[in-house]
C-alpha cells in the first residue's frame, strides 16, 4: 500500500494579528493615562466636567473588577486547601469503589491466572470466596480456613468448579465469612482501606491496596 507523504508549509497574509501584551489596560495604565491627558490639556478649553465623572468612573469600575478577581482567586486557593484537607481525614476508613468484578473473554485460552484481591474486616475462622456470573449464578468457589484481617490476594483460572472455562462475560468477586466472635460476614471485591492520599495536578488519589485511584472514582465510604 503506498502512503503519500504531504507537508503543509504555513503562510502568512496581511490579516495576520500580532500580540499585544499591554493591549489589556491596568487601573495603573488607566490612572496614567488619565493624567497625563489632564497635563495636557488646553487651558482654554478644558475637559468638561461630564467627560471626566465618565472616565473616572470607568477608573473606578477596572479597579473594583481587579479586586473581585483578585478575591475569588483567593476563595478558589482557599476552598481546594480546604478540599484536599477534608481529604486527609479519609485516611483509615473504607472505600468501595463499585468495581466488584471483572470482564472475562477467552477463558479457555488464557495465559495466565486472573488475580484479585479481597478484604476482610476481621480476622475468621472460616471463608468462602465466591465468583458469579452476570446473572448471579455462583460459578467457582473457594473455600479458606482460618485467616487474619486485611486484604487477601487470590488467582482464578477462569475456569467453574467443574473446570470448565467460563463463557466470555462480566463476572462479580465476593466472600462469605465467620469472625472469631461466630458473627458471619461479607465482602467483596472493589472494597478496600483508605491508606493514604496523594495530590496530583490538583487532583487527590486515594491508596486502596497497592493502587492509587482518583476519588472522584469513590462511589462510598464508611468506617
Amino acid at each position: 500500500m503506498d502512503v503519500t507523504s504531504t507537508t503543509s508549509v504555513p503562510t502568512t497574509t496581511s490579516s495576520d494579528t500580532v500580540s499585544n501584551p499591554k493591549s489589556q489596560l491596568t487601573a495603573d495604565d488607566f490612572m496614567q493615562l488619565f493624567l497625563t491627558e489632564l497635563q495636557y490639556q488646553d487651558p482654554t478649553n478644558p475637559m468638561d466636567t461630564d467627560k471626566m465623572l465618565e472616565q473616572t468612573s470607568q477608573m473606578t469600575q477596572l479597579q473594583s473588577n481587579t479586586d473581585l478577581s483578585n478575591t475569588l482567586k483567593k476563595l478558589t486557593d482557599q476552598m481546594n486547601a480546604s478540599n484536599q484537607f477534608s481529604s486527609v481525614s479519609l485516611i483509615g476508613k473504607i472505600a468501595d469503589t463499585g468495581n466488584d468484578g471483572f470482564a472475562v473473554t477467552d477463558a479457555k485460552d488464557l495465559k495466565t491466572d486472573i488475580p484479585f484481591n479481597l478484604y476482610f474486616d476481621n480476622d475468621y475462622l472460616s471463608a468462602t470466596v465466591k465468583i458469579t456470573d452476570s446473572n448471579g449464578n455462583t460459578v467457582r468457589t473457594f473455600p479458606l480456613q482460618e485467616g487474619k484481617k486485611g486484604i487477601q490476594s487470590f488467582t482464578w483460572d477462569g475456569k467453574d468448579d467443574a473446570k470448565n472455562p467460563v463463557p466470555d462475560g462480566i463476572y462479580r468477586v465476593s466472600a462469605d465469612f465467620k469472625n472469631t466472635n461466630l458473627q458471619e460476614e461479607t465482602t467483596k471485591m472493589g472494597r478496600y482501606p483508605i491508606s493514604s492520599i496523594k495530590f496530583d495536578s490538583g487532583e487527590a488519589y486515594a491508596k486502596l491496596g497497592s493502587n492509587y485511584v482518583p476519588l472522584s472514582s469513590i462511589k462510598e465510604v464508611d468506617e
